[in-house]
């Protein structure tokens, strides 16, 4: 079992909601022209990892895809909580409140989620895995049972961002509270992505996209333009992309909830557990993009701003200057709200809503294309008609199917005559001047 297989799915769902718009290589591969990219892929953190290669690349180390996963199973060994013998899982094992000496790596990453923790007071926790469990979201078989309340206090005593403490000379954590552990999945896969592109640049790899998860940060661009990534709709059935964005030296995390919940009585219940409640979280947002210059703080931010919620996620992405798309749901699908570059694709995630809702305005677009055939149809069997009674006028011929006048015609004995004809022949004609001859004959009768 990789190390981060569970840890992934348990504070936060990091959803396939990037994903690469140019093909995917398995394998390491270096095709040919100046067009082609080095590209290869693995497995890593209960997840996949990718990463492309642009030109120039001819200096690459031939073991490049070795350096990788070497440095992958690195950040394993420091941060992964299925590993016994990593750093975090001996902190968290230990129930000592002394400083817990850590790697540098260690110590930066929870140094950045601490301080996230409290930009967001508390949004932002990675002591919150005992609650995550409690709500069934953790590594254990799914009960989808709500955990009573005096159990989510008890675990809320034992959980809390300012009970850890971290220090970056020596490296080393500390926590106040014996039984205080800690997660890091929710920020680990974006900091593995940093250091992989440090790795590769080391090397003199200039152009590079690097995606561990969903998580992604690129640097340079392709020979044919800039990286592009697509955010995915939070659409449960359906893979489709909502937008597609060209990233420049920068780095993106989603985080979404769409596919990991549970309902009770018609109550939903998120996987993303608010750490400041115990419990799941009760807004309507469905995912959250964010663009930063790292992609360790993407990764972090993109959970904080899911847990806050559209309206203090914004606030709080505009107070740091944050890249923030949150798409949110409503009674007829979704809204979108955004900061800074995300700006752009509000409305045209709005449009598509819109476009969605305006059944009147689909019908009416059916009746513009209908109106001119139906026109010219009319004007067509105007002129049949109005030729026909110019023949039957000026032809002085009966039209078809008028039984050649006799249609009202009636014979002595009370039945119609039409039936002998049903075209003017010359059968009708005498029909006609038969009953003219005996017209006189039956009036003598009659009177």
């Amino acid at each position: 079992m990789n190390a981060f297989m569970h840890v992934a799915t348990r504070s936060h769902f990091r959803v396939a909601a990037l994903f690469l718009l140019v093909s995917l290589g398995i394998g390491q591969s270096r095709a040919r022209g100046q067009q082609d990219l080095v590209s290869f892929a693995g497995q890593t953190m209960g997840t996949t990892y990718s990463i492309k290669i642009a030109p120039p690349h001819d200096s690459l180390p031939d073991d490049l895809r070795f350096q990788v996963d070497a440095e992958l199973r690195t950040v394993n060994d420091q941060m992964s909580t299925y590993l016994k013998s990593s750093e975090i899982s001996q902190f968290n094992a230990s129930d000592s409140t002394d400083w817990f000496d850590v790697s540098d790596a260690t110590a930066l990453v929870v140094k950045r989620a601490l301080e996230i923790s409290e930009l967001t007071d508390g949004g932002f926790d990675v002591t919150v895995g005992p609650l995550v469990d409690a709500w069934s979201f953790g590594p254990a078989p799914r009960s989808n049972q709500i955990p009573d309340d005096a159990s989510l206090e008890r675990l809320k005593a034992a959980t809390g961002y300012s009970h850890l403490h971290v220090r970056l000379h020596p490296p080393a954590l500390r926590k106040d509270i014996p039984d205080l552990r800690i997660d890091l999945s929710a920020i680990a896969k974006g900091h593995g992505v940093d250091r992989i592109v440090e790795l590769l640049r080391s090397t003199g790899a200039e152009n590079v996209f690097v995606e561990i998860g969903g998580e992604i940060r690129t640097t340079g661009a392709k020979p044919s333009g800039p990286w592009m990534v697509g955010i995915q709709a939070p659409d449960q059935a359906m893979n489709r992309p909502a937008i597609a964005h060209g990233l420049t030296n920068a780095a993106i995390a989603t985080s979404g909830d769409y596919r990991n919940f549970f309902m009770i009585d018609g109550v939903r219940y998120s996987h993303t557990i608010d750490p400041r409640t115990g419990r799941p979280v009760k807004h309507d947002v469905a995912s959250v993009s964010v663009i930063t210059d790292d992609c360790m703080s993407a990764d972090a931010w993109a959970t904080a701003i899911n847990v806050l919620g559209p309206n203090a996620g914004i606030k709080a992405a505009k107070a740091e200057g944050l890249d923030v798309l949150v798409i949110h749901r409503n009674e007829d699908g979704y809204d979108a709200a955004a900061t800074g570059q995300f700006q752009t694709y509000v409305d045209q995630l709005t449009t598509v809503k819109v476009s969605n809702d305006a059944n009147p305005k689909d019908e009416s677009s059916l009746v513009a294309r209908v109106l001119p055939l139906a026109v010219v149809t009319a004007v067509f069997m105007g002129i049949v008609v109005t030729g026909m009674a110019v023949g039957v006028m000026f032809g002085r011929r009966a039209i078809s199917g008028s039984c050649g006048g006799l249609n009202s015609k009636t014979n002595p004995d009370g039945s119609t005559s039409c039936s002998l004809c049903s075209n003017p022949s010359d059968a009708c004609k005498e029909l006609r001047e038969k009953m003219q001859a005996e017209k006189p004959a039956a009036e003598n009768v009659t009177s």
